[in-house]
């Protein structure tokens, strides 16, 4: 008798949801949302650690597609997921193995560039991008900044590998977040 011991979810559970079937598409993300069900579809053929940079304002769905993706792939292959804020401040108060990240099959890393820059932060990103790609093991990439700007938030030798080595999406459209009817107290 084989046991199968089941994965546990790589996302936060309020991530969870975010799905290709539930997310809004417009004329504005349509090309966005094509280009991540791509990925998604054809993953077994990605090569050379080839990902995607998702980028773009705030709220416009780069965080719900990495999440569809994260959830398209799950079953199949290791997943791993970070928000890269947190997963620093983890690693500042405590000893963070990498281990996981590394040697994902996909590596999701949400919101890279809204860390309070530092020299060590620069290096956390590094380590991580740098060791993905010698292992030749795709990541995903979300970040509210524009490709030009990216080296100013997470230095160059992390933002080359990134820009040079990840299909660039471009995310335009409304924050999702905002609705003006909503009263929040």
């Amino acid at each position: 008798m084989v046991l199968s011991v089941a994965r546990p979810h790589p996302l936060p559970s309020g991530l969870r949801d975010r799905t290709f079937d539930n997310f809004r598409v417009t004329p504005l993300n349509k090309e966005a949302y094509k280009a991540c069900e791509s990925f998604a579809r054809n993953i077994a053929s990605v090569k050379n650690g080839s990902g995607l940079l998702l980028f773009g304002r705030s709220g416009t769905g780069k965080t719900h597609l990495a999440c569809a993706i994260a959830n398209r792939l799950k079953d199949k292959y290791t997943v791993s997921f970070a928000c890269f804020p947190i997963l620093l401040e983890r690693m500042r108060t405590g000893n963070v193995s990498l281990d996981e990240y590394l040697s994902a099959d996909l590596l999701i890393l949400d919101d890279i560039g809204s860390e309070r820059e530092s020299a060590w932060t620069m290096e956390r990103l590094f380590v991580l991008v740098d060791g993905r790609l010698i292992n030749e093991k795709p990541t995903v990439f979300t970040t509210n900044y524009e490709v030009d700007d990216l080296d100013k938030r997470v230095g160059m030798r992390a933002a080359a590998r990134i820009i040079n080595n990840n299909f660039h999406v471009l995310f335009q459209g409304v924050d999702w977040r905002y609705n003006p009817q909503s009263k929040r107290f």
